[in-house]
């Protein structure tokens, strides 16, 4: 994953220099990060999004698009979110001593889900690298970052 996401207004900017700058004017800033796909004829379409919300003052965020050859296995296109959300954040904490509001992973504690055979191993993951793993129905969390994430997958005519 590159250093470089884009932001509302569509311009590139350093994943790493935005955060310094987002933390200097708001000390009290929150951070959640999360990925989400979509399957899209002959694609996978990744979006990874680092939402920055300022208590009660309102949020923005900024994000990564990613189009792969399709993924038709959803555990591994599921997996894949993953591990994107989790290089993003490392690629942050790596150069800036922060801590995430949350890690988020759309993945479902409902047995007959898909996704609730990978809470364990990329929870397990989150949890040894101390970021705090939030998954959907769980934990009274809003899931902010992978909704943004849904959003931009679902509209790339908005989000280029």
């Amino acid at each position: 994953m590159e250093k470089y996401f884009t932001n509302q207004k569509g311009e590139k900017v350093n994943i790493v220099e935005h955060t310094l700058e987002q933390l200097q004017l708001w000390p009290n800033l929150k951070m959640y990060i999360g990925t989400d796909s979509q399957d899209y004829g002959s694609i996978t379409r990744y979006v990874t999004c680092v939402v920055y919300r300022y208590g009660s003052r309102g949020a923005h965020f900024v994000y990564f698009k990613d189009e792969v050859p399709a993924i038709r296995d959803m555990y591994i296109r599921l997996y894949d979110e993953g591990v994107k959300t989790i290089e993003a954040s490392q690629i942050l904490m790596d150069e800036i001593p922060i801590t995430f509001e949350a890690v988020e992973f759309d993945y479902n504690f409902i047995p007959k889900w898909a996704s609730n055979k990978l809470i364990s191993a990329i929870g397990g993951w989150a949890r040894g690298l101390n970021l705090k793993a939030c998954f959907k129905n769980n934990d009274n969390h809003m899931m902010i970052a992978t909704k943004a994430a849904d959003q931009i997958c679902r509209h790339p005519e908005i989000y280029k």
